[in-house]
């Protein structure tokens, strides 16, 4: 019995010390954490950029050329040219009766154009809800541009010029599409 007693404390010990080694790829074991941070890890992806391109963690997908109304879409309609200097603004989809808007703002949190616009009551303007996200979310702190498509009424003329009431944000005059199956111009708020 006195003999277990005084190995006890050898053999804690040694399980001590067994437990704290870890093993690296390559078969060798580390002993201290202070020598394996002071050189950078081979294996450690750092991403290397070059003077054009910037890091990108993933890249959203295009916004699609057959949308869905109501449904946010991250990115800008392709041919469409962003802006940083307004909240939001509208064109003619390339699909026949939808028009697109952007919003600008939280990319986790967008504010999203409603699946379906109606004219006011004096039937000068297509009316667009704006939907902001709920008060309570939890968003991130960017500002990335946010593309929802919106049908209009059946006899909006979408050959000619119209005017588009974004939500409480104010009207845009949206132009027709230069061709068709093509993305119209993208008329902005304050510009």
């Amino acid at each position: 019995m006195s003999r277990l007693r005084a190995a006890a404390p050898a053999v804690l010990l040694a399980l001590l010390a067994a437990g704290c080694a870890t093993s690296e790829p390559g078969g060798s074991d580390a002993t201290s954490s202070a020598e394996t941070s002071a050189a950078p890890s081979p294996t450690a992806a750092t991403p290397s950029a070059s003077p054009s391109s910037s890091p990108s963690i993933e890249e959203d997908p295009p916004v699609p050329t057959d949308p869905e109304p109501g449904e946010p879409y991250r990115g800008l309609p392709d041919g469409v040219e962003g802006t940083m200097s307004s909240p939001a603004g509208a064109g003619w989809s390339a699909e026949p009766g939808l028009l697109y808007v952007v919003t600008f703002g939280s990319s986790s949190c967008p504010r999203v154009a409603a699946g379906e616009a109606v004219w006011d009551d004096a039937g000068e303007a297509v009316v667009v809800t704006v939907q902001d996200p709920p008060a309570d979310a939890i968003c991130t702190m960017d500002y990335s541009p946010t593309t929802s498509f919106t049908a209009v009424p059946d006899d909006v003329e979408e050959g000619a010029p119209v005017m588009v009431r974004l939500g409480d944000d104010g009207e845009v005059e949206v132009q027709p599409r230069s061709q068709d199956g093509a993305n119209g111009p993208v008329a902005w708020l304050g510009s």
